[in-house]
C-alpha cells in the first residue's frame, strides 16, 4: 500500500511539474502489485501519453470560450420561442456574444446614439 500511495504522489508532483522525463520514469515501470484500479490508470495514462506531453507545452489550451459560447446559443435557443427566420435567430445570438463584428458596430451605435441626445 506504501508504494501504491507514493506512485501516486509521484504522478502527482510529475504532472504539477509539467516533467516528461519523471512522467515517463512513472510510465516505464510495470507494477504488477498496484490495485486493479491504479493498473487501468496507468494504462490509460499510457496510452494518452503524447496528449498529456502536448498539454505540459501549452499551458493555455483549453475549450472553455468555445463551451461558454455553445451554453450562450443553447440558452437563446431555449427562450427563442418569438423569433420567426433564422436571420433574426443568428442576429440574436451575435449581439449576445461579446466580441463579433456585429455586437462591437451595435455597441459603437448605441454609445454614439447615447452622445448625440445627451
Amino acid at each position: 500500500m506504501k508504494k501504491t500511495y507514493e506512485y501516486y504522489q509521484n504522478l502527482i508532483m510529475a504532472i504539477a511539474h509539467r516533467s516528461k522525463k519523471e512522467l515517463e520514469n512513472l510510465l516505464v515501470v510495470k507494477w504488477i502489485q498496484f490495485p486493479q484500479a491504479l493498473q487501468k490508470v496507468q494504462r490509460t495514462l499510457r496510452s494518452h501519453k503524447q496528449e498529456i506531453y502536448n498539454s505540459f507545452k501549452y499551458d493555455t489550451y483549453t475549450n472553455g470560450p468555445v463551451e461558454g459560447t455553445n451554453n450562450k446559443i443553447k440558452v437563446i435557443k431555449r427562450t427563442a420561442y418569438d423569433f420567426r427566420n433564422f436571420f433574426n435567430f443568428r442576429i440574436r445570438i451575435l449581439l449576445a456574444l461579446p466580441n463579433t463584428y456585429i455586437a462591437i458596430n451595435w455597441r459603437n451605435k448605441q454609445t454614439a446614439h447615447a452622445k448625440i441626445q445627451a
